[in-house]
């Protein structure tokens, strides 16, 4: 059975470790595991320890929750900040009906390629 970390197919670590420009054998020196341990948590073999979750966290500034729960964080814009802060308002004034079909239109353009997948 797979676990919830494994869910998301895509490696936050490794998103992470490219994004940062380090080579396996950088990161894994970094923290002070094998580059093969580095390549299970890559390709979600195996969960890393709690200290390399918390190396991983400091090095590149995220959250344990994104590295345990293999999602990115949202970089939430000034913009859109402020179109939230309207959606809050506008949202209560909504008959129900109007307010499912925002939530599906939300949900559907938030996950195009589940969306597109199943058509």
């Amino acid at each position: 059975m797979l676990s919830l970390w494994q869910l998301n197919m895509e490696s936050v670590i490794k998103t992470l470790r490219e994004k940062n420009r380090y080579t396996q054998v950088q990161l894994a020196k970094l923290l002070g595991v094998s580059r093969q341990a580095l390549i299970k948590y890559e390709n979600l073999e195996q969960e890393p320890p709690v200290a390399t979750v918390r190396a991983l966290s400091n090095l590149f500034g995220v959250s344990y929750d994104c590295i345990i729960d293999n999602k990115l964080p949202v970089d939430t814009s000034e913009a859109d900040k402020e179109r939230l802060a309207q959606i809050q308002k506008t949202f209560p004034l909504l008959r129900e009906d109007e307010k499912l079909a925002v939530t599906e239109m939300i949900r559907i353009m938030a996950k195009p390629q589940e969306f597109h997948a199943v058509r």
